[in-house]
C-alpha cells in the first residue's frame, strides 16, 4: 500500500496512541462503507478489529483520535453511516478502560 507521507505520519500517530475513540457498528457491510467514506474525506482513521471489551455485532470498528469525533460522526452521519456505538478508549499497560459515549 503506497501512503502519502503526512497521512503515514498521522495513521503511525494513532496506531500508538493510548487515548483514543471508536466507531461501532452492527454490521461488516456498515464497517466498510465508514472505511469508504473516512478514506474520500482522507481521514486519519484506523479500521480495527473490535476491542473485547466493547460487545458489538461486527468485528470490525473505527479508531480515532478524540480531537475529530464530531467531525467524523457528522461525516459518517451525512453519508448515512449508521454507527452503532461510540467509545473513549485509555489504554492501561495491557487492558483498555473503555466508557460509552452518547451519540448525538
Amino acid at each position: 500500500m503506497t501512503l502519502t507521507m503526512g497521512v503515514e505520519n498521522m495513521t503511525s500517530d494513532l496506531f500508538y496512541n493510548n487515548s483514543y475513540c471508536v466507531f461501532t457498528f452492527a454490521a461488516t457491510s456498515h464497517a466498510l462503507k465508514a472505511e469508504k467514506v473516512l478514506k474520500n474525506l482522507e481521514a486519519d482513521f484506523l479500521v480495527i478489529p473490535t476491542l473485547r471489551e466493547i460487545s458489538t455485532s461486527c468485528g470490525l470498528s473505527v479508531k480515532l483520535s478524540p480531537d475529530n469525533l464530531d467531525r467524523y460522526f457528522t461525516d459518517l452521519v451525512n453519508n448515512r453511516v449508521a454507527v452503532e456505538g461510540i467509545y473513549q478508549v485509555e489504554k492501561e499497560g495491557k487492558k483498555n478502560r473503555v466508557k460509552k459515549l452518547e451519540l448525538s
